[in-house]
């Protein structure tokens, strides 16, 4: 009886250990098949590209990669020192306008087609911005203006370059963020935005997928960039903006101007000491623009591969516990 169960066990522990075996083979094999297909590179050379988002920081330094690999790149600025800088980057052409103003997109779009005679290799939507605050002293205007220019720009361009990208078999970059897969206390405009960018992308990925075009998500983390630097500062905006609209609403009861002095003070040095490289996220958008298998996401950065990347696959019910822990000091009314 007892040799017998041995027998029986010693199959069950071979079986298993060949199939993990296997599995670990397979898993190697996968790696290294992914490895070689992320090193084959699309020639640019005299393709052209759109990114926009080009005055500074991200999409000032794609511009710098794509213009080194010889793609003819309409970066897309806001300003007329930004359009200097991205020229000087090496950009081909880079008008400055207001993504915000349909008009104007829709102006850009149209000699865009005519500047690359109707072929578009890749757009990039680089372009974002931020207006932080609790949604007590969130302004719904702040939310249009941030949809604005996060969202709608993007899907007004893309559509309206669509056929251009069609005859190229190009593709389409779309810069989210960490806060599109989690969102964080605090910048409920912006998340929203990014959360609506996410659903999009995988709308149009699917559909431009049956033409040859293919769509790309990009996932940063907090980068040293000029948006970043000034992400807590911009929480007095809100707040004044707030201020002058309700001045007597009940809002400032739980999140008064001394608890917004410590939180700004505080969290400011927090984050520069946790923003990285934005050269993480300039290497990965340049991948997804140049490589014959592109990912349909990354997640640029360290805390994106580790920190957000869990929050995002684990129980609300935690990831719930840890967002708490991210309001400090925490709002006066919470603590009675």
């Amino acid at each position: 009886m007892f040799t017998g169960n041995g027998e029986a066990l010693m199959s069950v522990v071979l079986v298993l250990g060949y199939t993990t075996l296997g599995i670990l083979a397979l898993c190697a094999v996968n790696l290294v098949y992914k490895t070689l297909q992320s090193r084959s590179r699309h020639d640019i050379s005299g393709q052209w590209v759109v990114v926009t988002g080009c005055d500074s920081g991200i999409g000032q330094g794609v511009v710098t990669a794509l213009s080194k690999r010889g793609a003819k790149v309409v970066a897309c600025c806001y300003t007329e020192n930004g359009a200097s800088a991205a020229r000087a980057a090496g950009a081909s052409w880079a008008p400055h306008f207001d993504l915000s103003d349909d008009a104007a997109v829709r102006d850009v779009a149209e000699k865009i087609q005519t500047q690359s005679h109707g072929a578009l290799w890749c757009v990039v939507h680089g372009a974002g911005t931020v207006l932080p605050g609790f949604v007590d002293y969130q302004p719904i205007n702040f939310y249009r203006e941030v949809m604005a220019v996060n969202f709608f720009a993007p899907v007004l361009l893309t559509q309206k370059l669509l056929s251009a990208l069609r005859r190229a078999k190009g593709r389409v970059v779309l810069v989210s963020s960490v806060d599109g897969i989690v969102s964080l206390p605090g910048n409920a405009p912006y998340d929203a935005s990014k959360f609506a960018i996410e659903a999009y992308a995988d709308a149009l990925r699917v559909e431009l997928s049956f033409c040859g075009v293919g769509v790309s998500v990009i996932n940063p983390a907090t980068m040293r960039t000029p948006m970043a630097d000034s992400f807590f500062p911009a929480h007095r905006k809100t707040w004044d903006a707030m201020a002058a609209a309700e001045p007597e609403g009940d809002w400032q009861t739980l999140w008064p101007e001394s608890w917004l002095n410590q939180y700004v003070e505080k969290n400011a040095q927090q984050l520069r000491s946790i923003a990285e490289d934005p050269a993480a996220a300039v290497n990965d958008i340049v991948h997804a623009v140049t490589a014959v298998h592109p990912k349909l996401r990354y997640l640029s950065g360290r805390l994106a591969k580790t920190l957000f990347y869990a929050l995002w696959l684990m129980p609300e019910s935690w990831s719930l516990r840890f967002k708490r822990l991210t309001v400090q000091p925490r709002p006066p009314r919470s603590r009675t």
